[in-house]
């Protein structure tokens, strides 16, 4: 197979321009890439766009020798060359990687980090702008699919945030997609309530497959290119997911590190870590029980507080499980 075996084909035969958008922000964005290139690859006439959740401060980003600024503040894009270079510049390198390599100027659409309330907006505004009928937000790792009242359930609070977005726009297809299964150690995410979350996915009739990348296939070979690039940027920052997913493609086994270095012993890469799961993302968002204390958030530090606040009074909490086998 030269080419990612999408099992979501069926869901964007309709669609004629399409967003893959990182859901947590960082290296999401990357973590859709083969995503990205698949769908070009298969769908010629349609068009398809990058965007994130955004770390980067956003009144940096002209750093880049050209940005387009949609909505000032809230949602810009990154085009060529960066300018000033910093040790986390995740789109603006990714735009800079494009123009250089493949000789394309690719916009990196990126929202702000910030509330349920502004993000939605700056959606919408985006959807307008870019006339999108489709949404796959891509989240690098699972813990998108965590509800909330469980044990382990990593960084939950910008995927969720995402999904109350993409729920809140008009658009008829929305598919969350994750990859990397087992990278999250830092996050102690519980890969059992993982695993338990998306049976319940199943039985709701929202899980549409799984497929793996492998090293063959030219789609993987662009995102393993696009990672290294700003990977090797002097001194800038790498995601442990996507050092994680590369190797496990290659076929590198249990405590492994891409550049050679120190490896943390709880790592253990595999195959699950090549797959990419994809879900419909307004079941998944049904599911989150966040989702209603955080849909009228207005900025990052209103989210986090109304996060801790429901944690703190959360009575029941799935305890932390191995799996057993």
């Amino acid at each position: 197979m030269t080419h990612l075996n999408l099992p979501i084909l069926d869901q964007l035969q309709d669609a004629q321009s399409i967003l893959i958008a990182g859901a947590g922000g960082g290296f999401d964005v990357y973590a859709g890439l083969p995503l990205y290139f698949t769908l070009r690859e298969i769908y010629g006439e349609k068009q398809v766009h990058l965007a994130n959740y955004s770390f980067t401060e956003l009144g940096l980003a002209a750093i880049t020798s050209r940005v387009d600024v949609l909505e000032k503040g809230l949602l810009i894009a990154a085009r060529g060359e960066v300018i000033h270079p910093l040790p986390y510049l995740p789109e603006p390198y990714l735009a800079q990687w494009f123009q250089e390599v493949r000789g394309e100027e690719v916009p990196i659409w990126m929202f702000e980090n910030t509330g349920a309330l502004p993000l939605t907006y700056a959606y919408e505004r985006l959807v307008r702008h870019l006339g999108i009928d489709a949404i796959i937000l891509v989240d690098g790792g699972v813990d998108s699919i965590m509800r909330g009242d469980e044990s382990g359930a990593g960084t939950l609070l910008e995927d969720t945030l995402s999904l109350i977005a993409v729920g809140g726009v008009d658009v008829p297809i929305k598919i969350l997609a994750c990859i990397g299964f087992g990278t999250e150690v830092e996050e102690r995410v519980c890969h059992y309530n993982a695993l338990q979350n998306m049976a319940d996915l199943v039985k709701a009739r929202a899980f549409y497959g799984a497929c793996a990348l492998t090293p063959e296939m030219s789609a993987f070979r662009w995102y393993e290119s696009a990672c290294r690039y700003v990977w090797e940027q002097p001194e800038h920052h790498k995601s442990h997911i996507s050092t994680r997913i590369i190797p496990a493609v290659y076929g590198e086994f249990g405590a492994h590190d891409i550049y050679g270095g120190e490896v943390i012993p709880e790592v253990c890469l595999s195959p699950l870590m090549s797959l990419y799961w994809f879900f419909d993302a307004m079941t998944v968002l049904k599911h989150n029980q966040l989702a209603d204390v955080l849909c009228q958030t207005t900025n990052k530090s209103n989210a986090l507080q109304v996060t801790a606040q429901y944690v703190r009074r959360t009575a029941t909490i799935r305890p932390r499980r191995a799996l057993p086998y």
